[in-house]
């Protein structure tokens, strides 16, 4: 297969999604800047999109994406300033999350629906996609809860910090985390009561959003034009749906996985098991190892800028 491809044509394509990959960065980065921007925390798009690039490289190296990322962020913004700074950030985070997860979940809704359309799917494929759907709209409903009703919120921080204290065994003072940890949920939710007041603040985060995820998601279909192959756009839509999904679960995942459920998926769309493991691998080296290769050169940076300023 590799002797067929066009070296003309697959080095055209394939550096338009290394270009891609950075819109999508670029564009994930502006849509954190305008939500901090709506809950008044100022800061500059160079700042939040070296930011968005740590906290990408410190994801992909600790691959538990549902929170390695925005504790980076949260830390290098918040870092020095008070409770309602912090909350305010945090704010911005589940706002930025949860316009990812949805947008993704409107993507694989809309891919599923022309895939199960046109094409005969399996058993396997038609309970995966359902599977997956569920999980990321449970997961879109549980936030937005948590988000909206402070009650539910304050019961949950104080059934972690009631386990704390049985596991410490009485040693962490639980009385004045629970000052500083209810401080921040209460500015935290006071930037969310910003956000429904002024609706109008989410129009620029929208659609700086579907952006991202259009740029992202065009980096797995232009490997394959890279190759010479066109596959239909609804599979790459499924194929990047759910390898986000997997990506963004709340627990380590092992080395590999998301490579085998890429190449496994293509598959079941019917392309050579061949084709699939070369895709999966290009993709994979853009989306992974070249996000590794610029967030460690945007931490190296910020690390060289702290020791100038204390200098």
């Amino acid at each position: 297969m590799i002797r067929r491809v066009d070296p003309i044509n697959y080095f055209f394509y394939y550096s338009l999604t290394v270009m891609a990959i950075v819109l999508s960065l670029v564009f994930f980065s502006l849509t954190w800047r305008e939500l901090l921007l709506g809950l008044s925390v100022q800061i500059s798009f160079r700042r939040a999109f070296l930011y968005c690039l740590v906290a990408n490289f410190v994801d992909l190296l600790l691959p538990t994406e549902a929170i390695s990322g925005e504790a980076t962020r949260l830390y290098l913004t918040s870092k020095g300033s008070g409770e309602s700074r912090i909350g305010r950030v945090t704010a911005s985070l589940v706002i930025h999350r949860l316009l990812s997860m949805t947008t993704t979940l409107i993507g694989l809704l809309a891919g599923s629906a022309i895939i199960l359309l046109d094409h005969k799917v399996t058993f396997y494929l038609s309970s995966l996609l359902i599977t997956v759907s569920a999980g990321t709209s449970a997961t879109i409903l549980l936030l937005l809860y948590l988000s909206l009703r402070r009650g539910p919120a304050e019961r949950l921080i104080d059934w972690v910090l009631g386990l704390a204290s049985s596991i410490s065994r009485g040693r962490l003072n639980i009385a004045k985390w629970r000052e500083r940890i209810l401080n921040v949920l209460r500015s935290f939710h006071q930037g969310i009561d910003v956000i429904r007041a002024h609706p109008r603040n989410l129009i620029k985060p929208v659609i700086f959003s579907v952006l991202s995820w259009f740029f992202y998601l065009s980096t797995y279909h232009m490997v394959f034009y890279a190759l010479g192959l066109d596959v239909p756009f609804a599979v790459s839509m499924v194929v990047f749906s759910i390898s986000v999904a997997v990506q963004t679960v709340p627990v380590g995942i092992p080395v590999g996985l998301v490579e085998i459920v890429m190449t496994t998926l293509y598959t079941l769309f019917n392309i050579d098991i061949a084709i699939s493991g070369t895709a999966t691998t290009l993709i994979r080296v853009v989306t992974f190892w070249f996000r590794i290769l610029i967030g460690y050169a945007a931490a190296q940076w910020i690390g060289v800028e702290a020791l100038l300023r204390r200098s």
